[in-house]
């Protein structure tokens, strides 16, 4: 007899739309779906050998894990994401690649090193850095919370006076600041790349009573499937130079219509996409997963 193989979703909440398309498209493809809210499981570690509990048992191997995993624990995440590689599961997105695309600043740095355009960006953590920050950027400026999604976190200051008195609160709430240069097109593009392929993208516009696209934000979405050929170059060099095997790569036009990565999403919703487009994404991913389980090619690295 055949072993069916267990694939882990690491996810908190069993009812949101991903999950639950995830574990269906598990059964759908022949294997056996295993879900895991990531604060019930227990690791542990004796000389050189690694155990994870879940509950009060010990967790069975598992050939492939999906992490959906939200920023608050990224860094639980990333440890179980770690402890699955080291069993030999094949994992979506690797511990690294995870907690590096949750770091805005970082990943920016990543991306711009590996020569993909992004937008004009400070970080810094003292306040008499402030005012060099606010003239290199220019009117209007945004903040964004270093490690935030969905649009949370996201403010915008018109006038320098703004700007500074928002970096200022910042500062003292949070001990170090991130501003970009405020984009003024109303519209991005998410592109999802699955393991170095474009599989789906969408155009998505901000409302009129909010700045932000985020379908989250109340933002509107439309399928793209004619998506420009040196946008789907730009989406999967950024998933690559993270070291992600899925992901959302959100991308806008500069005044001069370059096209700038704003971020790069390794826990991208699915409801959107699938809404828009009427593809199964889900099961797009669960089969190309499957299919790294029984000829894995090397684990991608950021």
């Amino acid at each position: 007899m055949v072993a069916v193989p267990r694939v882990a979703i690491l996810s908190r909440h069993a009812e949101l739309y991903s999950t639950r398309r995830l574990l269906d498209a598990v059964v759908a493809a022949g294997a056996e779906p295993v879900l895991l809210q990531p604060e019930q499981c227990l690791l542990m570690l004796h000389d050189t050998q690694a155990a994870l509990y879940y509950g009060s048992s010990p967790l069975a191997p598992c050939a492939a894990v999906i992490p959906r995993v939200g920023t608050p624990i990224t860094r639980l995440g990333a440890r179980l994401l770690r402890y699955f590689a080291g069993e030999g599961s094949c994992c979506l997105n690797n511990a690294g690649a995870l907690e590096l695309s949750r770091d805005k600043f970082a990943s920016l740095q990543v991306l711009a090193a590996a020569g993909v355009a992004v937008p004009q960006t400070a970080y810094f953590t003292q306040a008499g850095q402030r005012d060099l920050a606010v003239s290199f950027l220019g009117m209007p400026l945004v903040h964004k919370l270093l490690s935030g999604s969905q649009g949370v976190g996201v403010s915008l200051a018109d006038t320098p006076a703004a700007a500074r008195g928002m970096l200022d609160t910042v500062l003292h709430l949070q001990h170090e600041a991130m501003a970009q240069r405020f984009l003024s097109g109303r519209q991005d593009i998410r592109v999802i790349v699955l393991f170095g392929r474009v599989i789906a993208a969408m155009r998505r516009e901000a409302s009129a009573e909010d700045f932000r696209s985020n379908l989250h934000c109340g933002g509107r979405a439309s399928a793209l499937p004619d998506l420009p050929e040196d946008f789907a170059v730009i989406a999967r060099r950024s998933a690559a130079a993270l070291g992600l095997g899925f992901a959302g790569v959100d991308i806008m036009l500069a005044e001069d219509q370059r096209p700038l990565v704003l971020e790069v999403n390794p826990v991208p919703s699915l409801e959107g996409i699938e809404a828009v487009t009427g593809q199964d994404i889900a099961g797009t991913l669960v089969k190309a997963l499957l299919r790294q389980t029984s000829s894995p090619s090397p684990q991608l690295q950021p």
